[in-house]
């Protein structure tokens, strides 16, 4: 049977609250960039048909004066977007922190249910002070200097769709939704990157309110959203105990958890991810896994526990991700 408790429903319901608070901020962003692309558009529009069927060269392209318009407009839409993402990004870490510290304390109180002194004498921290913990909050850090990047990298590859469009002899139409498709990357790096700080805020509270009470909690649980949406990397990690050192080191835009593992108190997570996996049908099992990892797994050659690896990030350190089939079958 499923893990059934009264904390896990309360998880449940702080993940959907974050994701709503979440889906506010990308909304904004969202429709920011729409309106930025269509003005962009009507200057490619001018660039192609000017261009018509001349064939110009990547040299006498890039001199053309409606070239050199485009993209000192797409600069401009950037930055201003780059600046747009940047308070996006603030407010994200702002809100995951505040509701991330919240969250912890009624956790812990609806798992010491019948225990009011134990509520009663949670230490309560400042948003601020927990904010200043968090490393990839530093505006000189790293996530910065990335966000720092992303207008002349989006940039480039606007330039680069024109060009090579031009070059290889594509109609206008081609060229203008590669256009669009190389200007959309930026948004989704933007998007990926709020979500993220978002998630990561909000467990680093859960993780600082939980040491400041380490009288009280000894640990928490990975907690997965197990369903068809979850990697393999988090289904393999749901069910573990760490300690209160550890960071849940989930990957970008990642749904995980921190349970509070409360002592003189069961755990509220009994089933490990393996174990819940084993109960779904063959074809949800393969949904998730893929042809290859699934075959692996059904010739019993597939060892759960290595599904999740470590890997290296600038911005967070260590992050987990799924690994891949060469990575399981050893080549």
């Amino acid at each position: 049977m499923p893990d059934s408790s009264p904390v896990l429903e309360y998880v449940e319901r702080y993940r959907k609250q974050l994701e709503q608070s979440d889906a506010a901020a990308l909304n904004r962003l969202v429709d920011a960039y729409r309106r930025a692309y269509a003005r962009l558009a009507d200057k490619a529009d001018l660039l192609l048909l000017e261009i018509g069927d001349s064939a110009p060269t990547s040299g006498q392209l890039v001199r053309l004066a409606r070239y050199k318009d485009l993209m000192g407009q797409a600069a401009e839409e950037l930055q201003g977007f780059s600046a747009l993402t940047r308070n996006e990004i603030e407010k994200a870490g702002e809100l995951g922190v505040k509701l991330g510290e919240l969250h912890a304390r009624e956790l812990v109180s609806v798992t010491a249910v019948g225990d009011a002194s134990m509520a009663a004498g949670f230490n309560k921290l400042h948003a601020e002070a927990v904010k200043s913990l968090l490393g990839f909050l530093d505006p000189e850090g790293p996530l910065y200097e990335r966000l720092g990047l992303l207008a002349p990298h989006t940039a480039g590859l606007v330039s680069d769709a024109i060009v090579e469009g031009v070059a290889l002899g594509q109609n206008p139409k081609v060229i203008a939704n590669s256009v669009r498709n190389a200007f959309g990357r930026g948004l989704t790096d933007a998007l990926r990157t709020v979500r993220t700080v978002q998630i990561y805020s909000y467990r680093e509270a859960n993780r600082a309110s939980y040491l400041a009470n380490s009288d009280v909690v000894e640990g928490w649980i990975w907690g997965a959203t197990l369903d068809g949406d979850t990697c393999g990397s988090c289904w393999s990690m749901h069910g573990s105990i760490h300690g209160l050192d550890e960071v849940l080191d989930d990957h970008y835009s990642g749904r995980c958890a921190e349970v509070p593992l409360v002592k003189g108190f069961a755990s509220p997570i009994t089933e490990t991810g393996e174990q819940a996996f084993e109960r779904l049908s063959e074809a949800e099992q393969r949904g998730i896994l893929g042809p290859g990892k699934h075959d692996l797994y059904q010739s019993g050659q597939l060892d759960f526990s290595k599904l999740s690896v470590e890997r290296d990030d600038n911005v967070y350190g260590r992050m987990r991700s799924e690994a891949t089939l060469k990575e399981l079958s050893g080549g």
